[in-house]
């Protein structure tokens, strides 16, 4: 089944003019930008009124929205740490577009990850549609022609502008506000990407982050080091965790679901416990037993890389024998998609390898409308992808790389996730459930969490179990970017040398 392309639009009115005014010299067609258009309709009604919060027809910001946008207007320096789900960038944007209108703001610059660059566009043309916005992507050369645009916003990637800034292609002093989604990006001030955030001079600096007090105090010293430089000392040692909270309280807005959407639906959860396949248990069984043996012999420095490998590959054994594709948990997700499919239900299935497990079961999901969402797509292939799930009847089925597809989507029309594996991290599995349990959600959603009896799932979510108070502190602030492959190092520092080895019964 091919998911490589897709072609279409979103169903907006026409943007803005982008490019008038300025000459293009003849030159190579890759260099010249393409015109950001989805349909040639012409947009009904009267123009949007500059002075209010403008809704697209059919929608309305809650009560504890406009506030948030109340809050980000009264403060150019901000922190919006709403819980994820709540809306954090309509609230920026609509807050950034009266600014605009207001003529506070000239020209604003949106900096968010890579893989929501066009989900930004997407809800800039919904609830802004009298805003010239740009994203700016593409080769270089595209990229030069974006940033002459006579533009109200440019939406960028964090690397991109890294790069953009070495290549000298923008001025850094352009931006009269800088909003950085997923702020916790500039956690880390010795990185590339801090320090080009820091060349930003923008009066006015908002960062958006559903989890910005999860962290530990030097990261949330680095995250106001940008947004307001001099607010706090320049290490957390010298000031205390109650001192931090109460110097930037004054800049701070947090809600949480709970408190402001009481009419959302319930979220059941549940583990299922499976016994693997004749097939599955013969080829789970003779890795096992080589993995130990190996274990047995080499020495006690070695152990724990090795133990984490056989980790892994155990795990993608419990989800599918690769030459058979034998699986307990398709059998089981068989029988629950073709009931849920009938009545018009859609779901999705996560999983952290994509191509061991999601690719190799796509022929097993096609009665069921799959698509997969991987690290395949392109930017504008996501949001394609995305706005079909959600408006058409299929895809009815999204099986999704939790690397890729965890966070940064809203995918409503689903009400049921199964993952299909186990992260070992309740952040990343709330994230990916996230998808689904926000704003938009009505019908209750239920998440089932696939495992199988007496393997190496069963044995780590034991000790995990025990061990969830470390759990918490090393493994959720490790969410954020984590790779699928990055996952045995953060369970290497979850989990001793000797847990490691008494997985498999082996001590040395």
């Amino acid at each position: 089944m091919s998911t490589a392309t897709f072609s279409g639009h979103l169903g907006l009115p026409p943007a803005p003019s982008l490019f008038e005014g300025i000459e293009f010299p003849a030159v190579d067609p890759l260099a010249m930008p393409p015109v950001f258009l989805d349909l040639p309709t012409q947009q009904t009604g009267p123009p949007p009124d500059p002075t209010c919060v403008y809704c697209p027809d059919g929608a309305e910001l809650y009560t504890y929205q406009d506030d948030g946008v109340k809050f980000l207007l009264e403060h150019p320096v901000a922190l919006l740490g709403d819980e994820m789900g709540l809306g954090k960038s309509i609230q920026a944007i609509a807050a950034l577009r009266l600014l605009i209108h207001q003529g506070e703001v000239d020209r604003a610059l949106i900096l968010c990850p890579k893989t929501v660059l066009f989900d930004w566009y997407y809800k800039l043309r919904q609830w802004a549609p009298d805003l010239r916005v740009v994203p700016v992507e593409g080769p270089k050369r595209r990229r030069e022609w974006y940033w002459r645009c006579k533009v109200h916003v440019n939406l960028i990637g964090y690397e991109t502008w890294r790069e953009d800034l070495k290549w000298n292609l923008v001025d850094p002093s352009l931006f009269d506000l800088v909003i950085l989604d997923e702020i916790q990006r500039i956690k880390n001030p010795t990185t590339s990407t801090h320090k080009a955030v820091g060349r930003l001079e923008a009066p006015r600096r908002w960062g958006l982050s559903g989890t910005p007090l999860e962290n530990n105090l030097e990261e949330l010293v680095s995250l106001f080091a940008y947004l307001k430089p001099g607010l706090l000392p320049d290490t957390a040692k010298a000031i205390s965790p109650k001192d931090v909270r109460e110097t930037i309280r004054p800049y701070v807005l947090r809600r949480c679901k709970v408190d402001v959407l009481q009419h959302l639906p319930p979220k059941e959860t549940r583990v299922q416990w499976l016994d693997l396949t004749p097939v599955q248990k013969w080829a789970y069984e003779a890795i096992e037993r080589e993995g130990v043996n190996t274990l047995k012999s080499v020495g006690y420095s070695a152990a724990s890389m090795i133990a984490l490998a056989l980790i892994t590959k155990l795990k993608q054994i419990c989800n599918l024998e690769p030459t058979s594709l034998a699986s307990c948990k398709m059998d089981f997700l068989e029988r629950e998609l073709a009931d849920l499919t009938t009545q018009g239900e859609k779901a999705l299935i996560f999983s952290q390898y994509p191509d061991k497990t999601l690719k190799p079961l796509l022929r097993r999901l096609a009665p069921f409308r799959p698509a997969l969402f991987d690290g395949t797509l392109t930017d504008w292939n996501r949001q394609i992808l995305v706005h079909r799930f959600q408006q058409l009847e299929d895809p009815a089925v999204m099986a999704i790389s939790l690397k890729c597809g965890g966070t940064g989507i809203t995918l409503t029309r689903a009400n049921h996730v199964y993952h299909f594996d186990s992260w070992w991290n309740a952040t990343a599995a709330q994230q990916a459930e996230d998808r689904t349990h926000r704003i938009g959600q009505k019908k209750p959603v239920r998440v089932t969490t696939l495992l199988t009896r007496g393997t190496i799932e069963e044995r780590v979510h034991a000790l995990v179990e025990q061990k969830r108070a470390l759990f918490h502190q090393v493994m959720d602030p490790l969410t954020t970017d984590m790779e699928a492959a990055e996952e045995p190092v953060a369970l290497g520092k979850l989990l001793s040398r000797d847990d490691l080895m008494g997985l498999f019964g082996v001590r040395h």
